[in-house]
């Protein structure tokens, strides 16, 4: 089989959605280490090209843009770039990780393969005058769009839970959907209890993230702990427009290398807290598990399905909040840890749909 897989669009700097990027590269290793492809080309720009250094002779990295296409660029990219690229080098799967296909595709025998990782603008069509993710209302509608095209002209469709799998067959019954999950490469950590003393907070700016609501409860939290003094709460993301973190205790990193990111929550933090309102699969309380500490997340139907409901809250309920991050901080076993595949098996899942 003679696969293709795009990664010209994406960037760990500018890409909304740091989830998406890692999904898409690590999905671009696992197809590179699989048995079952004849050849794999490897669409990239310069961001993301060095990250596929020393790979088999079957596998081609192709600088298909100089830059990461940006605004119009991207728009030439999806609709003109992307399907010149595939026409020349005629793979027999095209997989677009990112889910945005071109509108015309005109791809000659090549099927299409969309990995589509949710639809959030459900959520936020039930806000008043809101549009989606603080995108501009132009973007906004070209993703809806884009994303509900895949959905209906994609030969396959791939997503990483049941719960998108299910949205996506609301919206188009007849869409070739399968659930293939997401992979982790890393060796997950035994879980041990840990001598830091601190949280790790994910923020956001975007609304469906919840990041006013989680810096309310986490300070509720902290008031009625006697050790407070001697806990700080690490951010990381950016903070709504608006919101203000309490005070000293708590410290804004922004966006972190993952290396980074992990260092702080292992050698820091005893627990992680992640707020949301809509998730397509939620992997940072993933990532958390995997590296051994316990991150209390939101109880949401994909979250549902990859993490332990002891470490779930009612988003509602303060107090349901609260006795979580209790029974987590103080935590001496991690009770039911999922296991996770690895983007090698994620990979072979969808070689298999292929066929």
């Amino acid at each position: 089989m003679k696969v293709l897989i795009s990664l010209t669009d994406q960037s760990f700097t500018a890409t909304k959605s740091v989830g998406i990027f890692n999904v898409s590269v690590g999905l671009a290793h696992g197809l590179a280490a699989c048995e079952g492809i004849r050849e794999l080309h490897i669409l990239a720009n310069r961001e993301v090209a060095p990250l596929f250094g020393g790979l088999p002779a079957h596998v081609k990295v192709h600088l298909a843009d100089k830059a990461v296409p940006r605004r119009f660029g991207r728009l030439w990219w999806d609709q003109i770039g992307l399907p010149r690229a595939i026409r020349r080098l005629k793979p027999d799967w095209a997989i677009l990780p990112k889910g945005v296909p071109p509108y015309f595709p005109r791809l000659g025998k090549t099927k299409l393969a969309c990995y589509v990782h949710d639809v959030n603008w459900e959520y936020y069509a039930r806000l008043d005058g809101a549009t989606a993710n603080l995108l501009p209302r132009y973007q906004h509608l070209y993703f809806k769009s884009s994303l509900l095209h895949a959905l209906k002209i994609s030969d396959l469709v791939l997503t990483s839970t049941n719960f998108n799998r299910s949205r996506y067959l609301s919206y188009v019954p007849a869409a070739h959907t399968q659930v293939v999950g997401i992979g982790f490469d890393s060796p997950a950590a035994p879980f041990a209890a840990r001598t830091g003393r601190d949280i790790l907070f994910y923020a956001s700016p975007y609304p469906h993230k919840l990041t006013s609501l989680g810096v309310r409860y986490m300070a509720a939290w902290l008031a009625q702990r006697e050790d407070a003094e001697n806990i700080r709460v690490h951010v990381l993301g950016g903070l709504p427009d608006g919101v203000s973190l309490p005070d000293e205790r708590w410290i804004s990193y922004g966006r972190l290398p993952e290396a980074e990111m992990i260092r702080i929550l292992t050698q820091d933090c005893r627990a992680a807290t992640y707020f949301s309102a809509y998730e397509g699969f939620g992997m940072p309380p993933v990532e958390c598990l995997r590296a051994g500490v316990p991150c209390v997340a939101s109880s949401l139907p994909p979250i549902r399905e990859n993490i332990p409901a002891e470490l779930l809250f009612d988003n509602e309920d303060e107090a349901s909040f609260i006795a979580t991050m209790n029974r987590a901080y103080d935590m001496a076993e991690m009770p039911n840890r999922p296991s996770y595949p690895t983007w090698q098996q994620v990979a072979q899942r969808v070689l298999r749909a292929m066929r």
